[in-house]
């Protein structure tokens, strides 16, 4: 009975630890992980050499207390294994909705300004000159549509009348009406800097893809100083005539 008193815990241990490992290898666990758990393995084993041999109690002590240390250390360090990448991708998600919203704000610029010239621009500081300065053409309808008729016949009777005005980009495109749901107000001259990033800007590449003999006009923008460097967020593409972003 006193045997089974001094060598209950330190068998209990070493399962444990024996457990854990078995876990950590069928679940494909973390470095730290896997030597958290053999630091209970060899803690147990340790422990249980100390209980069956006759050891002084100040060699015991010191052991034990050895080993409480080694695996506090451990355990912080298999907690923070866990809680790092958990943060990391909380903080991901924060920045990179922001991240997107830029991009989408120079899709929709660079989309608007191919309609006018008919083709887009690799120039961050042309595209701010261009939402600021320059218009697009809408047609508007003037007057009142009498009930009981459609535009179209309003349009032959004459009460209504269209007229192809110029309107501000910035207005068109960014005005007030369109704030809503997005992640973050639109500042004209913040449109090529990465949010969240001490100066850092997003690449904008402009060209011409040949595509069934026809020369198609391509751009790409590109988050320069990505939070993570192994998935940068980007929209368009340089080899297709596509203008989706990589997030979609």
């Amino acid at each position: 009975m006193d045997i089974f008193k001094k060598i209950w815990f330190p068998v209990l241990l070493t399962l444990s630890g024996l457990i854990v490992i078995i876990n950590g290898l069928s679940t494909e666990q973390n470095g730290a992980f896997m030597l958290g758990a053999f630091a209970l393995v060899i803690a147990g084993a340790v422990s249980l050499v100390a209980a069956m041999v006759q050891l002084s109690k100040t060699l015991r002590l010191g052991i034990s207390v050895a080993l409480a240390i080694l695996i506090a250390i451990l355990g912080y360090a298999d907690y923070q294994s866990i809680k790092v990448p958990i943060d990391f991708q909380n903080e991901k998600e924060i920045r990179y909705e922001h991240v997107v919203q830029r991009l989408k704000d120079i899709r929709t610029a660079e989309l608007a300004y191919k309609a006018k010239y008919q083709k887009y621009t690799g120039s961050m500081d042309t595209l701010i000159i261009f939402i600021k300065t320059d218009s697009l053409n809408v047609i508007k309808a003037f007057g009142e549509v009498p009930d009981g008729m459609t535009l179209e016949n309003a349009l032959d009777s004459g009460f209504v009348s269209r007229d192809t005005v110029p309107v501000s980009v910035f207005d068109s495109l960014f005005g007030s009406r369109h704030m809503d749901g997005r992640v973050h107000p639109f500042v004209i001259d913040s449109l090529g800097l990465v949010p969240f990033t001490k100066g850092g800007k997003f690449e904008l590449e402009a060209g011409i893809v040949e595509r069934s003999g026809a020369k198609v006009p391509v751009f790409r923008a590109k988050d320069g100083a990505p939070f993570d460097k192994s998935d940068p967020r980007m929209v368009g593409s340089l080899n297709d005539p596509k203008t989706n972003g990589n997030w979609e």
